[in-house]
């Protein structure tokens, strides 16, 4: 029988990759399978192989019988103690030997609850890090902006954008906001408006928080000369996954307005808001947010202001997307000559540094 070049090739590979296997650890399972690589980590009951064939597995730790490995590793048991030495072949399943310096020691693998190789950081090490990192929290930083123009029977320009300065940690949210938009209609400016504020979020447990606010607005059509409101209250959150986020607020708060025709009013108001966020694709995330402003005044004296976006990756990078959206404001005791609802509708690009 002839053997093509394809075979030969196939059995080279075969045969090396049978050379490394004996140079390397083995792990056996429960269902009899053997898996022949270097024994990385073991840690919250997960066993970390490389593999030359498969990459790196990770397998469940309750499904292993058997850990052998060919050079010295760090095991950890649930006892305290701390083992250095090479893992050899057990007298029977279900157990680890450890040849150290001082002799050989053997425990059973339901309490070993830690392996990791010589140099590198122990599970409770890496652990602890990342719980101080997660303390300390991360910065990012938000810029979105879009523009739009129109000539014909009509000329307008419109322009809208944003920015945020946001430090989130494990324990809390700190954000530095501002948003702004300007138009004109034939050359004659319709809308002029500025809105910066700050708001914290402290976590009282893994969902119920408190927080403080602070916001100011100018905007030249509503003859607003200054809204500025400032607020405590607490929240709780439904959800609080990654990729799923809801959760609800309630607060009470100062409200401050001047007006353009010298006029003003200070009152007392009341916050109830809920903030929503899912990845509805891997490319596609929707974000909706909803306040309820009520004063002490009178059960008309109240605004509601809603913002609904769709964000979308442009490109590759995840650090550009397309923020298509919507935001309303509804004011049912307006200034004299101006409307109860505002709406506003932007297609922004934004950028997201972390």
């Amino acid at each position: 029988m002839k053997t093509s070049g394809l075979h030969v090739v196939a059995i080279t590979v075969v045969l090396t990759a049978l050379a490394t296997v004996g140079r390397a650890d083995v792990v056996t399972l429960s269902n009899g399978s053997r898996i022949v690589g270097i024994v990385e980590r073991l840690d919250d009951g997960k066993l970390t192989i490389a593999t030359e064939f498969a990459g790196t597995l990770e397998v469940d730790a309750a499904m292993v019988t058997s850990i052998v490995t060919e050079d010295s590793v760090n095991v950890g048991l649930t006892t305290g103690d701390r083992l250095v030495g090479v893992a050899g072949p057990p007298p029977q399943e279900g157990e680890i030997v450890v040849q150290t310096e001082v002799g050989e020691v053997t425990a059973a693998l339901v309490q070993t609850e830690a392996i990791w190789l010589i140099g590198e950081k122990s599970p409770e090490q890496l652990r602890a890090e990342k719980e101080a990192e997660a303390k300390v929290g991360k910065w990012s930083f938000t810029l979105e902006g879009g523009v739009s123009f129109t000539e014909g029977n009509k000329e307008i320009l419109e322009a809208q954008g944003g920015l945020e300065l946001k430090r989130q940690s494990s324990i809390d949210l700190l954000r530095f906001y501002a948003t702004g938009m300007y138009r004109e209609d034939h050359k004659v400016r319709s809308a002029a408006e500025v809105i910066g504020g700050v708001y914290y979020e402290y976590l009282l447990t893994d969902r119920f928080f408190l927080y403080g606010k602070s916001e100011a607005e100018y905007d030249e059509f509503e003859n607003l000369d200054l809204r500025f409101t400032a607020g405590l209250g607490a929240g709780y959150y439904w959800l609080k996954q990654p990729d799923h986020e809801l959760k609800t607020r309630a607060g009470v708060g100062y409200l401050h307005e001047s007006f353009m025709d010298g006029t003003s009013r200070d009152d007392p108001q009341a916050e109830v808001g809920l903030d929503y966020m899912v990845d509805l694709l891997e490319w596609l995330k929707f974000t909706h947010s909803a306040t309820y402003y009520p004063t002490f005044e009178s059960v008309r004296d109240y605004r509601l202001v809603f913002d609904t976006a769709f964000l979308m990756p442009l490109g590759t990078s995840d650090k550009w997307k397309l923020k298509l959206g919507a935001k309303h404001e509804y004011d049912p005791i307006p200034q004299p000559g101006l409307h109860r609802l505002d709406q506003t509708y932007y297609a922004n690009i934004l950028l997201e540094l972390k």
